[in-house]
């Protein structure tokens, strides 16, 4: 098993978003330094000087406040695109103005936001995303397209529709300790991290032995991706909510 540990953010976007009130409670300051080393590089790392880069100077240069707020201003603008390409002006404004990433088009039909083309946009981006691949069953977690983390792990059993779900998907939740309730299982994790509204996440999973091969095939999950103890805390303390999932 290879591991390696290095600090990470979450999935970046290069696209402006609207002024927005944050308090200091919102704003994260590994975040900050990270994402923007211009800034840092200048100001220095202080928690109390990023953030009053990002008051009086970084929300009106665009820059975001945390890696959440970077993936949905994202998603805004996926979602504008799609109400110009309608010519909906009306869905347009609505979108710049509110906080929901939705609006109606001019046939009344949803302009929404795909997940899929969010999580696309930020590895084409940045290549930082975790990648699981079921036919070799490992878990790699790629920074800047090198490989930081890479793990065996168990995925979901391919048949009575547990299998993981393939496709592009970003982390929507992390929970240091979660208990998971199904009709036949009921077990705690320490480490959380959800990745599609189904509620398919990474974990641990202590109650197994042994991880990668073909595991899966016969005793795998109910459709989440199973990894070591130690590999799912490091994950966790790696990745952020926004950071890209791709599964295949």
């Amino acid at each position: 098993m290879k591991k390696m540990i290095f600090p990470v953010l979450a999935a970046v976007f290069i696209l402006a978003i609207n002024v927005i009130e944050v308090s200091a409670a919102d704003f994260d300051a590994v975040y900050y330094a990270q994402r923007y080393p211009d800034v840092a590089n200048t100001i220095g790392c202080s928690e109390k000087a990023l953030y009053d880069h990002y008051l009086n100077v970084g929300q009106k240069e665009g820059r975001y406040p945390n890696a959440l707020a970077e993936c949905e201003g994202r998603a805004r603008e996926i979602a504008i695109q799609n109400a110009e390409a309608t010519g909906n002006m009306a869905a347009v404004d609505q979108l710049k103005k509110s906080q929901p990433l939705t609006a109606q088009n001019k046939t009344g039909s949803v302009v929404t936001v795909d997940p899929a083309a969010v999580a696309m946009a930020a590895v084409e981006a940045t290549g930082t995303y975790v990648d699981v691949d079921i036919t070799n069953q490992t878990m790699t977690l790629f920074v800047n397209k090198f490989p930081m983390l890479s793990s065996p792990c168990v995925t979901g059993t391919p048949k009575n529709n547990r299998s993981t779900p393939t496709g592009a998907f970003y982390i929507i939740e992390k929970i240091p300790g979660k208990r998971l309730k199904g009709d036949t299982w009921d077990v705690w994790v320490d480490r959380w991290m959800k990745f599609t509204s189904g509620s398919v996440g990474l974990h641990d999973a202590s109650w197994r032995k042994k991880f990668g091969g073909n595991i899966y095939q016969s005793n795998g999950s109910h459709g989440c991706v199973n990894l070591p103890k130690d590999v799912a805390y490091s994950l966790y303390d790696m990745v952020s909510v926004g950071t890209p999932v791709i599964v295949h």
